[in-house]
């Protein structure tokens, strides 16, 4: 069980002081294949690693030191490292139903649970839905999701959300910006590069990057945290200024006797920041042995020192509002968009974020002013419009400049969205392109309009206005797959 197989990247698994490779092998969970590995021996520690990063993300002395004490069962999320790529099951809630067919596969009927950032979601699903396999539970530098958490401000979700057409370093130096403490890139900056090149030997492919962050911005596990049983310790560093410390407060005044720990002077990378620090919580925390001069740091957390409602109505608006705001709020998206789209995501109660796939707009005279507003929106709720101009005609060399830089830069195909005067013309250019556009949605049609055969056409009617119209547009977005192109195919 805890014998260990070398893999392509086993010199960048390479434990600093054991001076042996780390393991990974392959097993089927839940209609995919999941690389795994493990190593140590003791009670079962399970770790899982949060948005975008593979296993080889992990502290390698984070992971040396655990293993002293647990067997630590590491690996890779599906999207990420040498799991498999696709396109569908992303949704928090089926991410630990992987989880548990790894533990199905170990034979660990219980076991010790770490999550971090994304991971830390994950884990709190799965004791949600499989409590009697935790045995004790740590969440790091989470959050609990849904209208009462604490999200980043707009500049931080940009440097996090935007990444297409960049390098895997370029991502990596982009998104390390706001992950790290202020001032610990300057003083380890040699670390911070070897975690780097670690990290993307293996990158994540811009689909499972965006699935991953449309669940991660679904997931709401606010209201089954008062019902876990589990032991639980809450860890955050005081400077996190991607996922505030306030969430950590917040889950630990949720869960019934979790003791919470605020590391001072760290970032979201915590556990890089403070490496020796993290291991010495985690194990007395999951051991019960505790040094003396750490017994105070954990304390718990007195249950309703946190109002729910707090961060509700800042950004909270019922769908009922929407119709008469949703103008308004177009206006400001260029200005504030994640603002925005903390007011506009959640329709009856549930968050409806997108999955960043390429939109092409075809505005018509008539029409251009809504489609501008249109666009703004669509970049909000995580999707990557653009816009062909008013005096577009199918065989343009500029629409086909668009829609094959598009879906090149992006790796997906497109979806072709127009108002029903422009019907004739989305139409010829979805025919023309049939190898980059995948749909043609259709806005304010009183009437479903003939269209080429082989062209995948959704039509929405309103009656009376093409705001209405567009207000159906996301739910119609979400049914359509993704479908990668050809260059990207090779990826998945």
């Amino acid at each position: 069980m805890n014998e260990v197989l070398a893999t392509d990247n086993a010199e960048l698994r390479r434990l600093p002081d054991r001076g042996r490779p780390m393991t990974m092998q392959h097993t089927d969970v839940n209609g995919i294949k999941i690389a795994y590995g493990v190593l140590g021996s003791g009670p079962p520690l399970v770790l899982i690693m949060g948005y975008r990063l593979s296993s080889l993300a992990w502290p390698l002395g984070f992971i040396e030191a655990l293993a002293e004490n647990f067997t630590v069962v590491i690996f890779d999320n599906r999207g990420t490292g040498a799991s498999d790529k696709p396109t569908t099951g992303y949704e928090i809630s089926n991410m630990a139903r992987d989880v548990s067919g790894l533990l199905d596969h170990l034979e660990f009927a219980r076991t010790n649970v770490l999550g971090y950032s994304m991971g830390g979601a994950i884990a709190q699903e799965f004791v949600r839905q499989f409590p009697d396999r935790v045995l004790r539970l740590v969440l790091c530098a989470t959050m609990c999701g849904g209208p009462r958490a604490t999200y980043a401000p707009p500049s931080v979700v940009k440097v996090m959300r935007e990444l297409d057409g960049l390098t895997p370093e370029e991502i990596a130096r982009q998104i390390w910006s706001v992950t790290y403490a202020p001032g610990y890139l300057e003083n380890h900056r040699e670390l911070a590069e070897n975690q780097m090149r670690r990290e993307i030997a293996a990158p994540t492919p811009l689909h499972a990057a965006d699935l991953q962050y449309q669940a991660f911005a679904e997931f709401d596990c606010s209201n089954a945290l008062p019902n876990i049983q589990v032991p639980t310790l809450v860890m955050t560093g005081d400077l996190d200024r991607l996922v505030s410390p306030k969430n950590s407060k917040f889950i630990a005044s949720l869960i019934p006797g979790a003791r919470l720990i605020v590391i001072p002077g760290c970032g979201h990378r915590m556990m890089w920041e403070a490496t020796d620090e993290c291991v010495g919580f985690v194990t007395e925390f999951l051991t019960g042995v505790v040094d003396g001069h750490r017994d105070n740091a954990a304390s718990p957390v007195a249950q309703g020192d946190e109002n729910p409602l707090v961060d509700f109505f800042g950004f909270f608006t019922p769908a009922s509002e929407f119709f008469t705001n949703w103008p308004w709020m177009l206006a400001r998206a260029g200005a504030d968009s994640m603002t925005v789209a903390r007011q506009s995501i959640y329709f009856g109660g549930k968050a409806q974020f997108g999955d960043g796939k390429p939109i092409i707009l075809v505005p018509q005279l008539d029409s251009g002013l809504p489609f501008l507003l249109l666009s703004n929106w669509l970049k909000v709720l995580g999707y990557r419009p653009v816009t062909t101009s008013l005096s577009a005609k199918f065989d343009d060399k500029a629409v086909d400049d668009l829609i094959r830089g598009t879906t090149g830069r992006i790796g997906r195909k497109a979806v072709l969205v127009a108002s029903a005067s422009a019907i004739q013309l989305a139409s010829a250019i979805a025919e023309a392109h049939s190898d980059r556009v995948s749909d043609v949605i259709v806005l304010d049609a009183s009437r479903h309009p003939d269209v080429p055969q082989g062209v995948r056409a959704h039509f929405i009617s309103s009656g009376w206005s093409l705001f209405p119209a567009s207000a159906a547009l996301p739910q119609v977005l979400r049914n359509i797959p993704i479908e990668l192109i050809e260059a990207r195919t090779k990826h998945a």
